[in-house]
């Protein structure tokens, strides 16, 4: 998850990519990345059920749809007042290509990275969208604890032509046959909205 190694050019060489689809030039060129405040209301009043194995009782397992998402470290507080966490075992955790769980650690002046879903499609596959949840704290200290991050979401211009390979794994119901393996970025973000929401019985 933390990405600080990687070598896009190295990468866009080895996949023979042309400069202009490489995925800092996209990013670069993008009007849509959003910053958000990410708000984990305290255990107790959530809608989740609290279970003391459940790996993603505050926010369960998914991937992001965009390129990359930028976090910093979580900050838990009680009544508005900045507190240690109550609970080592809380907090994000990740799934690795391994399928191994892992809980990730770093500082208040450092920030992760997350691969997304349009990253893995723009790579072929050669990067990997990282599954993540968020774990809630237990125990009688945990009590009235809620947490917030910023989250940084980076994406293409809506209109950014995304070409799918021809092995996709993710969300493969939603790529028409007839589109010959392109969308949009906007039209990819909507078919997963439908896909999550609309088409929900």
């Amino acid at each position: 998850m933390l990405i600080s190694g990687l070598n896009q050019p190295s990468l866009s060489k080895g996949m023979k990519m042309h400069v202009d689809e490489g995925l800092e030039q996209i990013l670069l060129r993008s009007r849509c990345h959003k910053g958000r405040l990410l708000y984990y209301f305290p255990a107790q009043e959530s809608n989740h059920v609290q279970d003391g194995d459940s790996m993603s009782s505050w926010c369960g397992w998914h991937t992001d749809h965009g390129s990359l998402t930028g976090l910093t470290c979580g900050m838990f507080t009680r009544d508005g007042i900045v507190v240690p966490c109550p609970d080592n075992a809380a907090g994000l955790y990740i799934r690795t290509r391994t399928d191994q769980i892992v809980k990730v650690v770093y500082g208040e002046d450092e920030i992760a990275y997350q691969i997304g879903e349009t990253t893995e499609i723009l790579s072929r596959g050669f990067l990997c969208a990282t599954p993540h949840c968020v774990r809630a704290p237990n125990g009688r200290d945990a009590s009235g604890v809620d947490r917030s991050t910023f989250a940084l979401f980076m994406q293409p211009d809506w209109d950014e032509k995304l070409n799918f390979p021809e092995e996709v794994h993710i969300h493969k119901e939603v790529i028409p046959s007839n589109s010959n393996g392109s969308l949009t970025f906007g039209e990819y973000s909507e078919k997963l909205l439908d896909k999550y929401y609309h088409l929900k019985t």
